[in-house]
């Protein structure tokens, strides 16, 4: 039976008002010294004792036998409504993981680290030359007595800096399909050989990373699923992410009423606000008509995810509306700043501090029409999968 939403709803924003850790920037996860990473991990632990993140686990990991779907997506709208730290991404595709593939000594040992928020987890996917055909990956594990040795390069691995796990994806058997010969693996990041350099980004912070791996040696206990198993794990573990795409709608709904902010605050070289001129009114509409259009793409999508009949493409759609529409709302924000004589900003940030949260917001609007899946690549997949279309 389907839960009381806004009961749900009213709880979630009692508890994360009371609480929360808030977010310094959009995109910016990582934490600035040690004391604000004990309270990320804090936050993130909390979520889970009270029963908002892991909800869905099994009972015997902590999970609820109340727990509904939707409440998850309830969760992550009222995160981003209140401006609140975001669960990990890493942390709930690897919960995912190990649930389903994990033997019960890997669950005995991951998981309370997880809930804790003792373990934050990075990706170890892509690589230089495998990103978003993460299946032509080269980082190879060559088998050595009863374990392997991992050599490669992976990059674009978010939180790896700050990170005590990562999820590797490495080729074990390169004389089969390009998918059979794949194995995941659960690594501890301390491990010998491993060396992580942070990527600095064009919006100044360093959120990804490179992540070389020399000789780094795992026991049979790092392996996650079966041997050559590892694109069926990484698969499931993604596609757990799948019920938070609606959230995206509401990013993109605070982002609007941001730029509708902005545009009374831009004033015009003749003393008047942007927001009074019709031109810039009835571009205000159409990207107020780009914003519904994604909240009707999201919707649709996570109506047919909670009953379980999703399309192929519906993920693909929804990302693909949702990146692009935000590229163009940070684009008209950058024109209107472009156009002021001054800026009446908000009495707790001067002109400068807005414009630079609007700099900062098209940079990583950017950055999102690559992560999850580059646009380009998604436009293939809707072609294919939804269209009929046939492969270049």
């Amino acid at each position: 039976m389907a839960p009381d939403v806004d009961a749900y709803r009213r709880q979630v924003r009692e508890f994360i008002a009371a609480r929360s850790v808030p977010l310094r920037h959009e995109g910016v996860r990582t934490p600035v010294d040690d004391e604000d990473e004990q309270r990320i991990r804090a936050w993130l632990g909390e979520l889970y004792e009270a029963g908002h993140l892991g909800a869905g686990w099994p009972e015997e990991w902590g999970g609820r036998p109340d727990h509904h779907p939707v409440q998850d997506l309830v969760l992550m709208e009222e995160l981003i409504r209140a401006g609140a730290y975001r669960p990990l991404d890493q942390v709930m595709l690897a919960a995912h993981a190990v649930l389903e593939f994990g033997t019960d000594a890997q669950k005995a040992e991951l998981l309370p680290r997880i809930r804790s928020g003792a373990h934050v987890w990075c990706q170890l996917f892509s690589e230089p030359d495998a990103g978003s055909d993460l299946a032509s990956l080269r980082t190879r594990a060559r088998p050595e007595g009863d374990g392997f040795v991992v050599t490669g390069q992976k990059i674009w691995s978010t939180d790896a800096q700050w990170a005590d796990m990562g999820m590797l994806l490495a080729r074990t058997d390169p004389d089969v399909d390009r998918h059979a010969g794949l194995t995941a693996f659960v690594v501890p990041m301390d491990l010998p050989g491993i060396e992580i350099r942070p990527i600095r980004e064009m919006t100044g912070f360093e959120e990804f990373c490179e992540v070389f791996l020399d000789e780094v040696r795992l026991g049979p206990e790092h392996v996650l699923g079966q041997v050559g198993g590892g694109w069926a794990v990484i698969s499931s573990g993604l596609a757990s992410e799948r019920a938070y795409v609606g959230a995206n709608a509401v990013l993109l709904e605070r982002l609007f009423d941001d730029l509708v902010a902005l545009a009374r605050a831009v004033r015009l070289p003749d003393g008047s606000a942007a927001i009074g001129h019709e031109d810039v009114q009835a571009r205000l509409a159409d990207a107020l008509v780009r914003v519904e259009e994604v909240v009707l793409v999201t919707r649709d999508t996570v109506d047919r995810i909670l009953v379980d009949e999703e399309h192929p493409s519906d993920g693909p759609v929804a990302k693909l509306a949702y990146s692009e529409a935000d590229v163009a709302l940070c684009e008209l924000a950058l024109e209107l700043i472009s156009a002021a004589a001054s800026l009446d900003a908000d009495p707790a940030a001067d002109g400068d501090e807005l414009a630079g949260r609007w700099y900062h917001l098209f940079l990583w609007s950017r950055a999102l029409t690559v992560s999850g899946g580059a646009s380009e690549i998604l436009r293939g997949l809707v072609g294919r999968q939804l269209l009929g279309l046939p492969r270049a």
